[in-house]
């Protein structure tokens, strides 16, 4: 494979831990909000959306990076605390698994040679899926504001075309496993025609959306959004997946240390086969497929 020129981003918005060594390329995200000076690359140079941090999230540095790198092969997404693992590092079998910050310096975050050869053939790395007790729609409204899901699938059902809306059905309306974080790693060609299509997208939802009064949480409404929609792209254009588990550090306790991974993937099972024995979701009237 000829050599590719690799970036990763590591997305921060304060001191901390973070991988700073080739392909990791640290952004400060939000920085237009910020009067911190992280000593890395801020969001806010050229084309930018820094000043929407706040409701964007991660997406300020991806935005960046879309608008304003040049000469990239392969690119990535991840953030100060959240990597791929690609060692086996992770508990086998598990989504993510959690780490104390001080096992940052011994843990192996290097992204080996052939990931990225799979990458630069077409492939995309994403974050292993986690299954939910309910429908990913279901999940969104329970969790989040509801509204926000219908201007979403108004737009979609007047803007986009059927692998769109059909994917959007597949993913959203009849299905419970999400991919997080807005992490990948992709061929620069597959990010810009993401970026292309998302951000649009986006910005057709918040002309037709008032968060001043969400609070902190909700107000990340576009980054929780595009979780969803990378989902939905990613079935709608039926890439090739390489599902890889998420190193996350953090002093939080671990919330599957409760579970052995046998009682875990019982787990799995039972929530997989209760979706396939219920009666099929169908969309709403206002829902056209075709």
């Amino acid at each position: 494979m000829t050599h590719a020129n690799v970036k990763i981003l590591v997305c921060c918005h304060k001191k901390d831990i973070m991988a700073t060594e080739a392909p990791y390329f640290p952004i400060h995200v939000g920085k237009a909000l910020s009067d911190k000076d992280l000593s890395i690359q801020p969001d806010n140079e050229g084309e930018n959306i820094s000043h929407k941090n706040q409701s964007y999230c991660e997406l300020t540095g991806m935005y960046w990076a879309w608008k304003n790198l040049k000469n990239v092969d392969v690119i990535g997404l991840c953030h100060y605390r959240r990597y791929f693992d690609f060692h086996n590092q992770c508990r086998k079998g598990f989504p993510q698994t959690n780490f104390p910050t001080e096992k940052f310096e011994s843990l192996d975050l290097s992204i080996p040679q052939k990931y990225i050869d799979k990458v630069s053939e077409g492939k995309v790395i994403v974050a292993k899926p986690k299954l939910y007790t309910r429908t990913l729609v279901d999940d969104y409204c329970f969790n989040h504001i509801s509204e926000d899901l219908r201007t979403l699938e108004k737009i979609i059902v007047e803007t986009q075309p059927e692998n769109i809306r059909r994917a959007y059905f597949n993913i959203m309306i009849q299905g419970h496993k999400l991919r997080h974080f807005n992490m990948f790693i992709m061929k620069w060609q597959d990010f810009d025609q993401y970026c292309s299509w998302l951000f649009p997208l986006l910005k057709s939802i918040e002309e037709k959306t008032d968060i001043s009064h969400y609070d902190s949480v909700q107000k990340r409404i576009y980054g929780y959004i595009a979780e969803r929609l990378f989902n939905v792209w990613l079935e709608a254009q039926k890439k090739d997946l390489v599902e890889q588990p998420v190193i996350w550090f953090t002093e939080a306790k671990d919330n599957l240390l409760h579970y052995n991974i046998i009682s875990y993937k019982l787990k799995e099972l039972k929530n997989s086969l209760a979706f396939k024995l219920l009666l099929p979701r169908f969309p709403p009237k206002s829902f056209n497929l075709k």
